[in-house]
């Protein structure tokens, strides 16, 4: 492996030369099925030293480079010349999950995650470097490009400043597109998805007009940017989030029939997808699968009593497979974990307080059941948790090293 230390060396350099410039560039390729990637730095003074990305082989090849460029199974060490300079290399995009690509280029159109595109790294660098990152793509003529920053039809976009190495994250999809936009609750969200794939834009953006002020009345932190991308039918036949943005297969309905909303789940995981630290998966999916079903009866979707049908229909599921609270959690425990929510809602309410005081009061503190613990103790609210499993920490594509 090739070891780099993250640290900061003690040079002094003027305040105004700490700040370098970090530019993505991404030509997608239907034909070979790769992206061609481009990483340029440019600065004044030699404050960013050397990164050290995470790029395994089996999607990440053919580096070169300005500087000395080193090349193992997983990781690529760059060290960038004092000027700055440019780093290329190939990305594989085409990617399974299960029995779906949940990254998928056609002569048509592509759907993936920048995230994927842009490796994750760990710096070396000046002590207060900070940077200026810019966003660009090309394609296939008439291609069209949508980012979680905004349309980038061979427009630069500014993705982030000030963080040592900002890069992009989050999902786009590209080619021949159909985009809606739309304004809601002071976001602006767009809905996009390839032309005659079935995707209902028009009906997910009504869907969010009356679901989404409701959610970030709960959630006062959300994105101010909000992409939902749709995609070919041979596609992964679920919803997955990402910072920003998220994935919907167009098969998935906005409400199923047990009352529950995959596109609401998703959402809630985009809420709170971009915290740091430690986090229980049991409570990040409870938490989620619950308000996909609070916020449907608080804002009308769903009555009353189809809001406890559901709820008892997640119990009883629980209850069959002997579920527990894990991490990670899917299926009937992810129910047990919902159960878990629906009993803390009563206590609370009865105690004066209520389900989005913890929820705020979680998101200043932290996502584990021991910030969980704190927070009702904070609240007031003495209550004996089921024994709780170690947390995990955050998925590190959405965490720059």
């Amino acid at each position: 492996m090739l070891a780099m230390a993250a640290c900061a060396d003690g040079e002094t350099v003027a305040a105004d030369e700490r700040t370098y410039q970090l530019g993505y560039s991404a030509h997608l390729d239907p034909r070979s099925g790769m992206a061609d990637v481009e990483i340029r730095i440019s600065q004044a003074a030699h404050v960013l030293r050397a990164l050290n990305f995470n790029a395994p082989a089996s999607r990440f090849t053919g580096f070169e480079g300005d500087g000395d460029v080193a090349v193992d199974s997983e990781r690529v060490l760059w060290t960038v010349p004092a000027s700055g300079g440019t780093l290329r290399f190939k990305a594989t995009i085409d990617h399974l999950r299960g029995n779906g690509h949940d990254a998928r280029i056609t002569d048509s159109w592509a759907v993936l995650r920048l995230d994927d595109l842009f490796p994750a790294a760990r710096t070396r660098a000046l002590k207060d470097a900070a940077a200026e990152a810019t966003l660009s793509f090309s394609g296939p003529e008439n291609w069209r490009f949508e980012t979680p920053y905004g349309p980038s039809n061979k427009n630069v976009h500014s993705v982030a400043r000030d963080k040592l190495f900002p890069r992009p994250v989050g999902w786009m999809l590209a080619g021949d597109i159909g985009v809606r936009r739309d304004r809601i609750a002071g976001r602006r969200v767009a809905v996009a998805a390839p032309v005659g794939e079935g995707f209902r834009r028009q009906d997910t953006l009504a869907f969010l007009r009356w679901t989404l002020p409701a959610l970030i009345e709960v959630f006062p932190g959300f994105s101010d940017r909000l992409l939902i991308v749709g995609s070919g039918v041979d596609m992964w036949r679920g919803g997955l989030s990402a910072p920003g943005s998220l994935y919907l297969h167009p098969h998935r309905p906005l409400i199923s029939g047990n009352g529950t909303s995959t596109l609401l789940h998703e959402l809630v995981h985009v809420a709170v997808g971009e915290l740091d630290g430690p986090r229980d998966d049991w409570l990040v999916e409870g938490l989620a699968e619950y308000y996909a079903l609070e916020l449907l009866r608080r804002t009308g979707g769903i009555s009353q009593r189809r809001f406890e049908g559901a709820l008892a229909e997640l119990e009883q599921w629980a209850a069959r497979e002997n579920a527990r609270l894990t991490n990670p959690s899917t299926g009937a425990n992810t129910a047990y974990a919902v159960g878990v929510f629906r009993t803390l809602a009563g206590q609370l309410e009865r105690a004066g307080s209520s389900l989005d005081a913890l929820v705020e009061a979680l998101l200043a503190r932290g996502l584990t059941g021991g910030d969980l613990q704190a927070s009702l103790t904070a609240l007031g609210v003495s209550v004996q948790l089921p024994e709780q499993p170690p947390a995990k920490r955050a998925p590190e594509q959405e965490i720059a090293e």
